[in-house]
């Protein structure tokens, strides 16, 4: 046995003390540098961060909050174990089947492997393939029921990632994407990405307790993704983690937290489209939050006295001519969103995220703060402005 391999033998006794183990956020490309203000201001400890995430470990309490109140990431795992000197598929057969999965799965429980993996395993799905025989192989020897391989509806989720010959196996909290929030939420025509919502949200500096308008709410990710911040105190991630296994056997229980007591709506969302604010309506009762949120029928030009917003934070995903109209069109729409905002919201800060950053000369706004992001494979922008 190589000595790159020993670590195959790792005991899992380290499950058992989440302050031992070290954890890995993903993100979305350009928001890593939110990711590690969330990180920061939970008290954790950063080890390392690229584009793709942050290295993180802390006290399990510490990590715990985090993990519920994470908005910015797209999932978080940490390391079950490391092997070195591995040459290709089938080394990674060998010291897979010496790793004692039968800790982890059950018989019968549905598991899925996400390979991301190169140089020594260039072939990812050919790495998927041999980890799965590797896990099968060992229960079958364990003489143990076999778990279930299973894409679309899995229990547990695990990351295989390898660089050079290295390779690294984690575990994801979670079973299903972290942004998903536990609900059922349904998108529209060209819907916001829940994380990409949290991330303009922190961009814009909005916090609970503030008021907030998106005035091209479509159907209100963005508005629900600040209402979820309202509820058991900033857990956004409550739903979705308190059913997982896996999370419950590191941290244990969790019981929700205070709800917002106000009676005030603070959080208000308009769009043209009477469909559109149908759907946001319908979203915000799947997600538990519709009584914290007022929708109107309304254009994002006009004031309407019966919104109920007067100041505070507009923050909005303005469409940009790739999936919703053109761009001459949507360029018109940005020059009179411009007119109108400096008409009737002097005193307020704007943040918007831009899938064309062309178009937001037509707002004829200087802008406070920019950050570029990726959406949707397009090249964009997160922005933000002071309306004098």
């Amino acid at each position: 046995m190589r000595a790159g391999w020993q670590s195959a033998k790792l005991s899992l006794s380290e499950f058992d003390r989440p302050e031992a183990l070290t954890y890995h956020a993903s993100c979305g490309d350009g928001l890593a540098f939110l990711l590690k203000e969330e990180v920061k201001e939970a008290g954790l400890e950063i080890l390392s961060d690229n584009r793709g995430g942050v290295f993180f470990k802390g006290p399990s309490k510490k990590v715990r909050d985090f993990c519920l109140s994470s908005g910015i990431s797209s999932g978080i795992s940490f390391e079950l174990s490391s092997w070195s000197d591995i040459q290709g598929p089938d080394d990674l057969y060998e010291v897979a089947a010496m790793f004692p999965f039968e800790k982890l799965l059950s018989p019968g429980t549905k598991f899925r492997i996400d390979a991301a993996t190169k140089d020594s395993l260039q072939d990812s799905r050919y790495a998927t393939y041999r980890l799965k025989d590797a896990i099968f192989d060992r229960f079958r020897a364990q003489g143990l029921e076999l778990p279930e391989a299973d894409r679309e509806e899995p229990e547990v989720l695990f990351y295989l990632r390898s660089r050079m010959n290295q390779v690294k196996l984690y575990l994801a909290l979670h079973a299903q994407p972290l942004q998903r929030r536990g609900h059922g939420r349904e998108g529209g025509e060209a819907p916001l990405r829940e994380t990409l919502a949290q991330a303009l949200l922190r961009f814009s500096g909005w916090k609970p307790g503030e008021a907030l308008y998106d005035p091209f709410c479509g159907s209100g990710t963005l508005l629900i993704e600040a209402a979820l911040r309202m509820r058991n105190g900033g857990w956004v991630n409550y739903k979705s983690l308190s059913r997982s296994s896996i999370f419950t056997r590191l941290f244990g229980p969790c019981k929700a937290k205070e709800e917002w007591n106000s009676k005030e709506i603070l959080l208000f969302g308009s769009d043209i489209s009477e469909d559109a604010i149908d759907l946001a309506k319908k979203n915000a009762k799947e997600a538990g939050v519709a009584d914290l949120i007022q929708w109107k029928v309304a254009s994002a030009e006009e004031q309407d006295a019966n919104l109920g917003f007067k100041e505070g934070k507009i923050v909005t995903n303005p469409p940009y001519g790739v999936r919703l109209g053109n761009k001459e069109s949507v360029s018109e729409l940005y020059s009179s969103w411009g007119e109108a905002l400096k008409k009737n919201f002097s005193g307020s800060y704007v943040a918007l995220v831009a899938g064309d950053p062309s178009l937001l000369g037509f707002l004829k706004l200087k802008s406070d703060k920019e950050q570029s992001v990726t959406i949707a494979k397009l090249k964009g922008k997160l922005v933000a402005y002071r309306i004098d």
